[in-house]
């Protein structure tokens, strides 16, 4: 793990990296499809045109964040705790657990800019979360996300 002396800013654009690129063409290709089912004819212009496209876009989109870094925010009381063990902030969604991460320090930047973070590969948080706990990828900006907890450990194996 790192902190804000990490990486350099990505700025505000969005795609700012490839994660940002592959989230960008699954959504495009997901919507594209919800978009196609309802509309007279056939699927507008620049939509998937199969189910299987959206569901490649989705697979790069995985395999594209479970390569990536995520920024963590740490409001005071996380970070490592005197047992050793790490605390992170959590949402409810759902009614389950969900960590708020964010796939560029632009996006992180957005809704969390005045606190502290880490960056850490995907894979590696993704390894260390307890059974049942989603991430919240990018909460409160456009896109966001949920991964649920299936996806997520799908992040961590390889």
């Amino acid at each position: 793990m790192s902190s804000n002396d990490g990486p350099a800013a990505d700025g505000g654009e969005f795609p700012a990296n490839t994660v940002e690129e592959a989230l960008a063409r699954a959504l495009e290709q997901t919507r594209g499809e919800e978009a196609a089912d309802d509309a007279p004819g056939g699927a507008p212009g620049g939509a998937s045109e199969s189910p299987e496209e959206a569901a490649g876009a989705v697979a790069g989109f995985i395999t594209a964040l479970r390569d990536g870094d995520l920024w963590v925010p740490l409001p005071e009381g996380s970070g490592v705790q005197d047992d050793g063990s790490i605390a992170l902030p959590t949402l409810d969604l759902e009614g389950s657990p969900f960590i708020p991460v964010f796939t560029s320090e632009g996006q992180l930047g957005e809704r969390s800019a005045e606190l502290p973070y880490t960056v850490i590969p995907a894979r590696e948080l993704a390894g260390v979360l307890p059974e049942g706990v989603g991430l919240a990828l990018n909460p409160g900006n456009e896109p966001s996300v949920p991964l649920y907890p299936e996806t997520v450990e799908a992040l961590s194996g390889g």
